[in-house]
This record gives C-alpha cells, sequence and structure tokens, in this order.
C-alpha cells in the first residue's frame, strides 16, 4: 500500500501495508493523535486503497474507483460526522450508520466509513456504535479518527487496532511546505521548529493564523503569569472556557512562549512564539521555574483530551501557572 502525502509514521505505514497486503484487514482501526497530524489524510488513503482496482499500487489515483474516492463520490466510502461545536456523533447519526452499513458494497470488497468523532462522543451513541463493532457486517470497515483514544469505551478499544500518529520530522514536514506550498524555505524551516512538524498547524500559521484568538490569549495569559495577584490572570484565562478548540490552541502557543523564556534565559536569541516581550519578562524567572512552567502546557493538553470540566480545568490552569512562577 502507498502513502502519498502523507508523512513520517513509518511503523504505522507498515503495520497498514502489511494487514492490506494480507488479504484480512481489520474491520476497526482507530487513528488517533493530535490535531493537524495526518489523521483524516491517513484515513482517507486507507479507504482509496480499500476500493482501489490495483491491488499492487492501492491506492494508485489513475483507476475509475481512485478518482471517484479522491472526488468524494465513491459510493463506497462513507464520511460520517457530528454537528454542533464539538462535532461528536450522535446517536441519530450511528443509527443512520449502522442501517447503511449492513447494505452490500457496490463496487469495491469493502464498505468503508469514516468516523469523525469530534471532542466527545456520548456513551448513549458509543454504545449503538460498540453494537456493529462487536458484529461488523461483511465487508465493512470502520475508521475511527479521534485525538484520543481515551475518550471511546474501553469495549470499543478493545475491538478495534489503535494507531497512533505523530508529526514528521521538522526537516521532512519545512521540505513539504516548500514544495507542496510555496513556502519560502527559512519561513517554512521556522514554522516547522514552531509548530514541531505538524503539518496542519503550519499550513494555518502560513495563511496567518499567528494573529487569532488563541494568540492573543497566550500572550495575554503569558503576560499575567507574573503578575501581583490572581485576578489578572483568571480575567486573561477565562475566554478558554468557552471552547475546547480554542483552548487547545491557545496552550499549544501558551507553551511555545515559554519555551522562548527559556531559550531567552539561556542565552539564547532565536525565538518562536511571536511574543518577544512576554518571554523577556518570563526569562527573569529562575531557571527551575521556567522549566515547570513550560510542561505545564502539554500536561493541560492531556487533561482537555481526557474531557475535564472546562471551568475546572481554566481555574486549576491558573493555580498551576502561578505555583510554578512561585507566586
Amino acid at each position: 500500500m502507498d502513502f502519498p502525502g502523507f508523512l513520517g509514521n513509518a511503523g504505522v505505514k507498515e503495520a497498514i501495508s502489511a494487514a492490506f497486503a494480507s488479504g484480512r484487514f481489520p474491520h476497526a482501526i482507530i487513528l488517533q493523535g493530535e490535531t493537524g497530524c495526518g489523521k483524516r489524510t491517513l484515513a482517507g488513503l486507507i479507504a482509496r486503497a480499500l476500493v482501489c482496482r490495483d491491488r499492487e499500487h492501492a491506492p494508485c489515483g489513475a483507476c475509475p474507483a481512485c478518482v471517484r474516492a479522491a472526488a468524494g463520490s465513491h459510493p463506497d466510502i462513507r464520511v460520517v460526522e457530528g454537528s454542533g461545536a464539538t462535532r461528536s456523533l450522535s446517536v441519530d447519526a450511528v443509527k443512520s450508520l449502522i442501517a447503511d452499513a449492513y447494505r452490500m458494497p457496490e463496487e469495491a470488497d469493502y464498505s468503508v466509513y469514516i468516523l469523525l468523532l469530534g471532542d466527545r462522543t456520548l456513551e448513549p451513541a458509543q454504545n449503538k456504535l460498540l453494537k456493529v463493532i462487536e458484529e461488523p457486517p461483511e465487508g465493512a470497515v470502520f475508521l475511527l479518527v479521534c485525538r484520543s483514544a481515551e475518550q471511546l469505551l474501553p469495549t470499543i478499544r478493545s475491538r478495534a487496532q489503535c494507531f497512533t500518529l505523530r508529526p514528521p520530522a521538522e526537516a521532512e514536514a519545512a521540505a513539504w511546505l516548500v514544495e507542496h506550498k510555496n513556502a519560502d524555505p527559512q519561513k517554512a524551516r521556522e514554522l516547522a521548529v514552531l509548530c514541531g512538524g505538524n503539518l496542519g498547524r503550519m499550513q494555518d500559521e502560513l495563511k496567518g493564523g499567528g494573529a487569532g484568538e488563541a494568540f492573543a490569549l497566550a500572550k495575554a495569559i503569558a503576560g499575567a503569569v507574573t503578575a501581583t495577584g490572581s485576578h489578572r490572570l483568571l480575567q486573561a484565562a477565562a475566554p478558554l472556557q468557552k471552547d475546547r478548540k480554542l483552548c487547545r490552541e491557545a496552550l499549544s502557543r501558551l507553551g511555545v512562549i515559554f519555551r522562548d523564556a527559556c531559550v531567552l534565559r539561556a542565552g539564547g536569541k532565536t525565538l518562536l512564539g511571536g511574543a518577544p516581550e512576554e518571554a523577556d519578562r518570563l526569562g527573569s524567572l529562575p531557571k527551575k521555574q521556567l522549566v515547570r512552567l513550560a510542561a505545564l502546557p502539554e500536561e493541560y493538553l492531556q487533561k482537555l483530551d481526557r474531557n475535564a470540566n472546562m471551568a475546572l480545568l481554566v481555574t486549576c490552569l491558573c493555580q498551576s501557572l502561578r505555583e510554578a512562577a512561585g507566586r
């Protein structure tokens, strides 16, 4: 199986290729990883390969099945996603999926369902999904796309093969951005470092995403970490409660600002977070405190993935930031 446009993740590619070549492809696969790491891209490639007529070079990209799949019109590939702010699957959406799954494929050997699970799929919908995964219809393959498999019921996880996707190496990601998005090489290298090789985030940054609300919030939070009293920090972080996606992006950007502060503390000059004043102010803190601050955004990203209560999470974040900064 080929993986055009999907970088890195050699182990994942090898395992999926082996399953594809064996002719006994798993009926359920979970693709988990941070936003922008290529989960949807890989799910699309797997779906195209399963319906491709050229088994030796799937997905070949040239046969009629691949052409229709690339255009989003292949009758044996379904993309199922939820609605609302969390984009999570509803019970009704799962009911429709189940009703469709028991039909025979129209053209290919498989009926492929790409399930975009959003931030939180409630237990009633997951229980219905579990039933079709436990006793899958012949020829049905379910590709579950999510940030973390921890958001799924243990019974679903136990019946699916799980793959964790990670961003490619920074050099590889930068080269891709230059080749496919005509990015300036120096800018591409800077974005690769800023985003840790995450191509989705790199492309957002290339479009000017750094001036968005998440960036402004991250700057405000970073600037309030060393303020006297807790009111300013709580006020700066309050908007994070309203939107998990916004919170996730702001935490990621905050991590880069803290990284810049560590660089300044160590005598370096290369800053990537776009907030030099905030980084400089934080850079005056003792090294031990800076190291602790730099670890907090990732710690709270993991808590966010576990569907923590947003109000409680943001309050605890502010407390942790102040403690780490010695306030």
